[in-house]
């Protein structure tokens, strides 16, 4: 990725937040952690979190217009949402799928995920989670969970977009080692999708609303 690394190797989370700045609108945080242990002492679990700042300079209403409907900002790069509107659907179940090679990524053709949509505020929040599921990988026996909660809010006229995705990927046979590779890859691999596809697809979304509301 291009922009400033800082990359702080004490912080509570084990192996150090790295903070990039993709323009000067958007900043990414990220970080990868061993979980606790359970009583043997053997390492069984690896987490993941992503978060990342927006700011547009529009208002928060005409930004919820368009974040909340995923699919206009995420069908490139293959996600598809199946059933409508995610932040029309509190207290539902919500699937995520992905067409196959619909990207250059060949990242995870053919998924569907199941989603718990636990709380949506209009225009303020969108919390949503996904029930202990297989890893996809082929030969890997573990679960993985996630946790997803996106926040807007207006300052001086302008809209700040902050998601925070959190994945955790545990196993009582794979090594850490293993754990940690298929976390990494999965970091990797969302750093690019969203500063190469989601971003630019909201902003250019957002921007042709706009446009159009003042027309």
């Amino acid at each position: 990725m291009s922009g400033a690394d800082d990359r702080k190797d004490d912080g509570p989370v084990g192996s150090g937040v790295v903070f990039n700045s993709c323009g000067p609108n958007v900043l990414f945080k990220t970080y990868v952690a061993d979980r606790p242990a359970p009583p043997s002492g053997q390492s069984w679990g690896t987490e993941i979190a992503f978060d990342v700042t927006i700011t547009l300079a529009h208002p928060v209403r005409r930004v919820w217009a368009v974040f909340k409907d995923f699919n206009r900002w995420m069908s490139r790069f293959g996600y598809e949402w199946n059933d409508g509107i995610l932040a029309d659907n509190e207290d539902g179940l919500v699937y995520l799928s992905n067409r196959p090679a619909a990207n250059d990524q060949k990242w995870r053709d053919g998924l569907r995920i199941k989603y718990i949509v636990r709380k949506v505020v209009p225009e303020r929040l969108i919390y949503f989670d996904s029930p202990p599921a297989p890893i996809e990988e082929e030969d890997k026996d573990g679960i993985w969970t996630g946790h997803n909660v996106m926040s807007l809010y207006e300052e001086g006229g302008s809209t700040k977009i902050v998601i925070f995705i959190e994945h955790t990927w545990y196993s009582e046979t794979m090594r850490i080692e293993e754990l940690r590779a298929v976390a990494k890859s999965t970091l990797d691999s969302a750093l690019v999708f969203w500063r190469d596809y989601f971003i630019p697809d909201l902003v250019a979304a957002i921007e042709s609303s706009s446009a159009t509301a003042s027309a």
